[in-house]
Order: structure tokens, then sequence, then C-alpha cells
């Protein structure tokens, strides 16, 4: 802004004149507008050579100063040679590390993670406690299993004593019936036609006695067996019941655990712990890495200072030079083409300032009047012509 407003004195006068005023004036008049501001504009040129030129200069100084501590490494001693690849060597395999580590996929995701370091001192014993529910569940489910297999099993036995008692007094009633029926038969034979049945008679009521007493005994065992049944039935329920405390005790600890981990078993929270283990080590060698590349990087910028390099950090972004002599060949060449932009740009700089400055002595010859407004713009920029 402060070279326009020098240089805006060099057209004031004609910046404030109209149109109709320019019809008005002389061609003289007019031509030295012309001149006027031709001039300012060749002096903006200067400037703007002038101060790019500098820019160049020092850009191309730059580039010099990095050809010149390449020679200072590659004549580095051997020993501080090899231990300035070594560093670099392990910056590299460091930085590959970490790499991976930020590109690795995450074992665990950032919620479960804050859970687990919230509860970290809870959750081994949480394990272990949940192993000692689900096996007492697994326990508890074979003994509702073994129980109810035994209900049905005495359920099974109680039918078929009953059925058996059914039996018997089928058999009872059927024995008493045909024994009562033959006596009367004997007593009729005996009575009407005088035959000596009652012997016979008497053998069979006997016999048939004898019978119906083994037939009653079995009944009766069969009775009794019924009422152990009974007895080993309800003993099963109350046994079933108790399990069933058990078992919703058991449940219900289970899902106060299953809700406070988030999870749906305990393997599942083994190996969500297993992963946050993981996460926890990776993260402290990856502490640890970046504290190693801090050492190693320190390291190397000190030898390379003491080798005299004037810009050792930047070695740091191109640390691969150091270690391969192929890629330090690739800096040299990116080197050499920047300088041979950066002449090619002063050269044509410096071409547009003489042309410029050419002009300028020009208008300057030809309208004296304007040289001290001319030298008061250049002097203000500490410019000597």
């Amino acid at each position: 802004m402060g070279l326009w407003k020098q240089l805006s004195r060099l057209w004031k006068r004609s910046g404030k004149q109209s149109d109709t005023e320019l019809e008005s004036m002389d061609d003289s008049e007019q031509e030295r507008q012309i001149e006027e501001s031709e001039l300012a504009h060749h002096l903006s040129q200067i400037v703007d050579s002038t101060y790019e030129m500098e820019d160049l200069k020092r850009e191309y100084e730059l580039v010099t100063s990095y050809f010149s501590d390449i020679q200072k490494i590659e004549q580095m001693e051997p020993m501080q040679q090899r231990r300035l690849e070594d560093d670099a060597g392990k910056i590299l395999m460091l930085e590959k590390n970490r790499k991976e580590y930020q590109h690795a996929p995450k074992r665990i995701s950032s919620e479960r993670y804050q859970l687990f370091m919230r509860l970290e001192e809870e959750v081994p014993n949480a394990i272990h406690r949940l192993e000692e529910l689900e096996d007492m569940r697994s326990k508890i489910k074979r003994d509702l299993e073994y129980l109810e297999g035994e209900k049905g099993a005495i359920k099974y036995e109680e039918e078929e004593l009953q059925n058996r008692q059914t039996t018997l007094r089928n058999i009872a009633v059927v024995i008493g019936v045909l024994t009562v029926l033959t006596v009367i038969a004997c007593l009729f034979l005996n009575l009407q036609y005088e035959l000596e049945l009652a012997g016979a008679g008497a053998g069979i009521a006997i016999v048939a006695v004898i019978v119906e007493f083994f037939l009653f005994l079995g009944y009766n065992r069969a009775n009794y067996d019924r009422k152990v049944c009974y007895q080993k039935h309800n003993r099963a329920i109350q046994l079933q019941n108790k399990v069933k405390i058990k078992w919703l005790n058991n449940t219900n600890n289970l899902d106060f655990l299953y809700t406070k981990y988030e999870i749906n078993s305990r393997k599942e929270l083994e190996y969500e712990w297993e992963q946050y283990r993981l996460t926890v080590e990776e993260e402290e060698r990856y502490q640890k890495n970046i504290g190693d590349l801090r050492v190693y990087q320190e390291e190397v910028v000190a030898n390379l200072k003491q080798a005299g390099v004037w810009d050792a950090e930047i070695w740091l972004q191109q640390i691969l030079a150091l270690v391969d002599k192929r890629e330090m060949v690739e800096v040299k060449h990116s080197l050499n083409v920047r300088r041979q932009k950066l002449r090619e740009r002063m050269k044509q700089n410096e071409e547009a300032r003489q042309n410029s400055l050419v002009c300028v002595k020009g208008i300057l010859t030809e309208h004296p009047e304007l040289k001290e407004q001319a030298r008061e713009v250049l002097t203000s920029y500490h410019i000597a012509v």
C-alpha cells in the first residue's frame, strides 16, 4: 500500500480531471500524463523485482546451504557416520511401528475401553465369580433335569402299581366267584345224586383260600409300594423347589453381572478383557516408542550439529536419506532442480528489472521534472539506482 501511495502522486492531477477536461488538454499535456502513468508502472515493477530478487537470493542461499550440509554429512568420520546411520535406522523402524499402531484396527470400542478402565480392579474377580456361577448354573440345571426325570419315573412306577392292584383285585374276585360256584355245585351234586364230592369241594375251597391269601399279600405290597412312591414323589417335589430357588438366586446374580459388564457370558467378558489388556500393552509400547523416537531424533540432531550441519532439524523430515544412499542422490537431484529453477527466475526477474530501469531512465530523460518524485519513491524502499 505504501508503494501505491508514493506512486499516486505521479498521476494525482490526471486522476482528478474528468473526460471533458481531457478533451480540453493539448497533446503535450496528455502525453505527459501518459508518461507519468508509465513511470509509475515501471517504478512499481522495479520495487517488486527488487524485493522478489532478495527473496530468491535468500532461497538460493538456503538451497546452497543444504548442499553444504550434504557435503558435511558425507565427509563425516566413519564411526560417526555409522552411529548416525544406526540412529536413523532406529528412527525409521520406530516410525514404521508407530504408523502400524495408528492404522491398526481397534481391538475394542472406546466405550468398552472406558468401562474396563473404570472397573479394571474388579474385572478379574468378576470373571472368577462368573465362572463359579455359570458352573453352578450347569449343576443346578442337571439337578433339575434329574429331579424331573425322577418324578416321571416315580409317576410311571405308581401307575404300574395301581394297574397291578387292579389286576390282583380282579383276579381275586374271579377266583372267589369260581370257588363259591364250585363249592355250591359240589354240594348240589352231593345232595341230589349222593355223590361224594365234599372232599373235592373242601380241597378246592382250601386252595382258593390260599391263592386269595397270596393275592391279598400282593395287593397290600403294591399298596405299600404306592405309598412309598407317593413319599418319593413329594420328596422330589420338595427338592425340586429348593433347587428352583437356587436357580433363581443364581440367575439373579448372573443377570446382575451380565448387566454390569454389558455381556452375555463369561467367555465374552474374558475375550474383551484380554483385548483390553492387549490394547493397554500396545498403548504402553506406543508411548515408549514415542519416547525412544524423541531420544534417537535428539541424538541424530546432536550428531549432525557436531558435524557442522547448519539445519540439522530438517533432516528429521528426510531421515531415509541418512540411511539409503539412493535416497540421498534423490535429495541432491531435487535440490539441483530447485536451484536451477531459482537461477532461471532470478535471471528473468533481473531482466524485467533492467528493462524497467531503462524505461524509467528514458522517461526521466524526456521529463526531468519527474526525477525528484521517482527518486523519492525508490529511496522510500531503500532502492539505489
